[in-house]
């Protein structure tokens, strides 16, 4: 048989205390854990009106005097979730229980029991109020989730997916009828997307079209990521689709606006920065020589003033020669586009990145099948690819092999190369606005960074009436979708 002492050691442990009630003289005795919980308090009057009036929460008080009358009279076991004010003046849960003794003949003592279910109950408020703002925000946006089993083959949508593709609350997707869902000019991207998702980790953002179940064509916005296990292997996609139907046009038009005077006021500025910057620089060296000069005394000083002009001079041509190269991307297209095959421009590039490739072990995948040739200034392209392909060698994710996807497609008589990896991303809400920006780094890690590879990609893109955008997820990987 316990003893109050080791009894009051074991529930304490699991942070419980407890009353004795003798059910003949209704003295209650509280437990040592108890009294330190709310304080050791000197109590003058009746110890459960003490309780009632100083512990217990006012919203509890009712019930709990009606479950423990029914105790005392007719020995009937309760459970009752309450909040009591501990010694630190703060109310936290508790679950209030006694059990039904085995011989209620020859009972003479209850024992009530206080669970500590306050961490419990927090956890279960934040999940309610969570899952209720996630409701709120699907319903709001038309945005529902969504989960693939790469390794089951299953297929999970929420409420609010099922809804956008106006299917039955009970239907359950098929894994092999999942294309039907989706428009037949889009089943090429779609496959392409999660084949890449799945074999090599590589996040996807799409606008598409999707079927629904009462067969009617609506765009949607359709994101996944990969779900990784703990040996890095990807066992899962995750994502969200949202129905943009009734703002696509309407988004598209506003947009091409935005991107027009976001290039132009770019342009404007990393142009102002060099000309501030560097040439301004070089110039102020150069106003600072020509003073010196004046004020020397002897010819040995002149001739050493000489020499530095000289340097100066050789920094301001380089930098007026850096200049130049970029206004000549805008301003002096001399050569004439040709047709060029994707493939051979790649194998120009790996060819002369050969060692950085084996160096870090990296994977290239293409696919040109869908668009294999296109007119364009093959040394526009090759510096594309060159740029993209080293920033996603050079910025891999620590622990994880680089590899780096290459497709080309049509899409409505639109032509696109989308390069992406599976490296470390970038943070767009940080970095978006300056992503393309002339001397803009976004890993202070890396000491190669220069900041003019993506400026100038930008340059090359737009010179020849085309445009880049990117996506990215921290720690997942980025994707450079270039419009030409």
């Amino acid at each position: 048989m316990l003893s109050d002492l080791q009894l009051n050691s074991i529930l304490e442990d699991f942070d419980i205390a407890y009353w004795k009630i003798n059910l003949f003289s209704k003295e209650i005795v509280w437990s040592e854990h108890f009294n330190i919980l709310v304080g050791k308090p000197e109590i003058e009057e009746d110890r459960f009106e003490f309780f009632i009036n100083h512990i217990l929460h006012p919203d509890y008080r009712y019930d709990f005097r009606i479950h423990f009358e029914k105790l005392i009279k007719d020995n009937e076991p309760f459970s009752f979730e309450i909040k009591l004010k501990l010694e630190n003046g703060k109310y936290r849960w508790f679950e209030c229980k006694n059990q039904k003794s085995r011989n209620n003949n020859f009972r003479e003592t209850a024992v009530l029991l206080f669970v500590n279910i306050h961490q419990t109950k927090r956890d279960q408020y934040t999940i309610e109020e969570n899952f209720f703002y996630y409701r709120e925000t699907a319903e709001m946006t038309s945005t529902g989730g969504w989960y693939v089993d790469t390794v089951n083959k299953n297929i999970y949508w929420d409420d609010v997916s099922l809804k956008i593709v106006e299917c039955p609350r009970d239907f359950q997707p098929a894994y092999e009828e999942r294309m039907k869902f989706y428009a037949k000019e889009h089943h090429n991207r779609m496959r392409n997307a999660f084949d890449k998702c799945e074999n090599f980790g590589i996040p996807f953002k799409l606008e598409l079209k999707m079927v629904s179940f009462q067969h009617r064509e609506f765009w949607v916005r359709l994101t996944g990521k990969p779900v990784y296990n703990d040996e890095q292997e990807v066992v899962g996609i995750r994502g969200v689709l949202q129905n943009i139907d009734e703002n696509k046009n309407n988004e598209l038009n506003l947009q091409n606006s935005l991107d027009i005077i976001a290039t132009q006021n770019s342009r404007l500025f990393n142009f102002a920065h060099i000309v501030s910057h560097h040439l301004r620089s070089h110039s102020s060296n150069l106003s600072l020589i020509v003073e010196l000069l004046r004020e020397s005394k002897t010819d040995r000083d002149k001739l050493d003033l000489l020499a530095n002009v000289e340097d100066v001079s050789d920094n301001l041509d380089s930098a007026i020669s850096r200049l130049n190269n970029i206004v000549s991307i805008q301003t002096s297209l001399k050569k004439e586009p040709v047709i060029i095959k994707f493939e051979t421009a790649l194998e120009v590039v790996l060819a002369s990145i050969s060692s950085l490739i084996n160096r870090e072990n990296a994977k290239i995948v293409a696919e040109f099948q869908d668009l294999k040739e296109i007119r364009y200034i093959p040394e526009y392209l090759e510096s594309i690819l060159l740029n993209l392909i080293t920033n996603a060698i050079r910025y891999k994710q620590p622990g994880r092999k680089p590899v780096i996807f290459i497709q080309t497609y049509v899409e409505n008589d639109i032509e696109y190369l989308e390069v992406s990896d599976n490296g470390m991303g970038i943070d767009l809400d940080e970095y978006g606005d300056k992503m393309f920006g002339m001397y803009k780094t976004f890993h202070p890690s890396n000491p190669e960074a220069k900041g003019i590879g993506l400026f100038i990609t930008k340059n090359q893109v737009e010179a020849l009436g085309g445009n880049i955008s990117v996506s990215s997820t921290l720690n997942i990987g980025t994707t450079f979708k270039i419009k030409f």
